[in-house]
């Protein structure tokens, strides 16, 4: 937790990992190498980046600066929720800083930005308005009986190449 909210939101999240035995990285004064740490524990198994989301506007201040290209050199595989941490909107990963995640959640619809994410990508968005649908040209997918998402599949991405296996 580089950089703790006080918003109450922020705190009945940090309250449920505690409730669930989720590992905190406290803020403090060598967080960049206790995070190093925590990513080489032997039960460290994905990262899930909600660092930033779709509001994101470069450039990456600190402690992200150092946070987001030790995520990226870790070996473990990286799962984004809306758009990858780093990554803008509608031009992407653009200056080439984000996180290079493995496999996307969208929420709502995909964003312009994500145009060219390569790996397994989700969207979970099956209770937009058909209004909005069609005001914003969302060309939403068909979601398959009571699925709450739905892969979305490109020749940009390629869910065999993907670190995280289809049965997980």
């Amino acid at each position: 937790m580089p950089k703790p909210g006080s918003k109450e939101i922020y705190k009945r999240l940090v309250k449920q990992c505690e409730n669930l035995s989720i590992p905190i990285i406290p803020p403090g004064s060598n967080d960049i190498e206790s995070l190093r740490e925590a990513l080489l524990r032997p039960h460290t198994d994905v990262i899930l980046d909600a660092i930033f989301g779709f509001s994101f506007n470069p450039p990456i201040r600190a402690p992200f600066d150092s946070v987001l290209p030790l995520l990226n050199e870790s070996r473990l595989p990286i799962v984004s929720v809306d758009i990858p941490s780093g990554w803008d909107v509608e031009k992407g990963n653009s200056l080439g800083v984000g996180l290079r995640a493995d496999v996307l959640i969208s929420l709502t619809a995909p964003k312009e930005g994500v145009k060219d994410f390569v790996g397994r990508h989700f969207l979970g968005g099956r209770f937009v308005p058909r209004s909005i649908e069609k005001k914003y040209e969302l060309n939403l997918p068909p979601y398959s009986g009571f699925d709450q998402i739905v892969e979305l599949i490109s020749d940009k991405n390629n869910s065999h190449n993907s670190p995280i296996s289809q049965d997980k």
